[in-house]
């Protein structure tokens, strides 16, 4: 898997995007052809890039008039917002299936970044679209929310092993957020698969996981999906 200059970047793109841009809440409007808008935008930025690729092509291929497309988004921006927000959501929900178990917090903490490791790579060409679309102060803008909102749920899995004994931690948000920073900058890693264990490794001592308990894990990683 190849990852552009700055791609690190890219993995918190789609983060705390607010849906300003988007209608909302007009009469006669169809789910469906708000699903095939998307669905068009996103097979279309990535092919042909943002900025080369119209309304009207979209529009085009959907097969509808061109005033139709407003009862759905102000403009193309606001379409790009909502694929943005869709990845948001496909983020936030592999974290809560892959930490959402009985296993112990560590278990569930290797779980949820290993599905977040797969899911950057699923994402990625349209994490692309998002960096090339983005000014220099929006992108700043967009990783500082999406700092925070990665950090939320990690925090409360970091203070729930600290409740169990198995985290030794002073400040769960404050680890959240050093952790968070970390794997930002990890992310242009050609090789993600190569280097996750050893990242794995790194975090776990960073929250105070014993190394004897360490080398028990590393085979857990990614356990639950296999099982699957």
């Amino acid at each position: 898997m190849s990852v552009g200059v700055g791609a690190g970047r890219g993995f918190l793109y789609g983060w705390g995007v607010n849906d300003s841009q988007s209608v909302k809440g007009k009469r006669g409007v169809d789910p469906e052809k708000r699903r095939r808008f998307l669905e068009i935008a996103r097979r279309r930025f990535v092919a042909d890039g943002y900025n080369r690729t119209s309304i009207s092509s979209i529009v085009r291929e959907a097969g509808v008039a061109q005033g139709t497309f407003y009862l759905y988004f102000k403009n193309k921006e606001a379409l790009l917002n909502d694929l943005r927000r869709q990845v948001l959501a496909d983020y936030l929900d592999v974290w809560a299936r892959a930490t959402g178990t009985d296993r112990a917090a560590d278990e569930r903490l290797l779980d949820g970044l290993h599905g977040l490791w797969g899911e950057y790579g699923r994402q990625q060409s349209l994490i692309s679209v998002f960096r090339q679309a983005a000014t220099g102060e929006e992108t700043e803008r967009q990783l500082r929310a999406g700092r925070r909102r990665l950090a939320q749920p990690l925090a409360a899995l970091i203070a729930a092993g600290v409740s169990d004994g198995v985290f030794v931690v002073d400040e769960p948000e404050t680890a959240a957020r050093m952790l968070i920073a970390m794997l930002y900058g990890i992310f242009p890693e050609s090789d993600l698969d190569r280097v996750f264990p050893n990242v794995a490794r790194v975090v776990l001592r960073a929250l105070g996981t014993p190394a004897g308990r360490i080398d028990a894990l590393m085979p857990a990683v990614g356990a639950s999906d296999a099982a699957d």
